[in-house]
């Protein structure tokens, strides 16, 4: 039983890092970060952080169009 639960916690992991992967600090930060203080406070950092540059130029070329 506890080894679903470490599989479990280590997909929710990759999952926060997936999706934090155009923010500043990128996938490994987010994966870093969910897993020491827990995916749950990730996403909630994830959705008050920015995104990246190259995100940001994305959005920019797509509202100029």
């Amino acid at each position: 039983m506890p080894l679903i639960l470490i599989v479990l916690y280590l997909l929710a992991c990759g999952l926060c890092g997936w999706m934090g992967r155009n923010t500043t600090i990128g996938f490994m930060g987010h994966f870093l970060m969910a897993l020491f203080l827990t995916p749950l406070l990730d996403f909630l950092i994830q959705a008050v952080g920015r995104p990246s540059t190259r995100m940001l130029d994305k959005i920019q070329s797509w509202k100029s169009r």
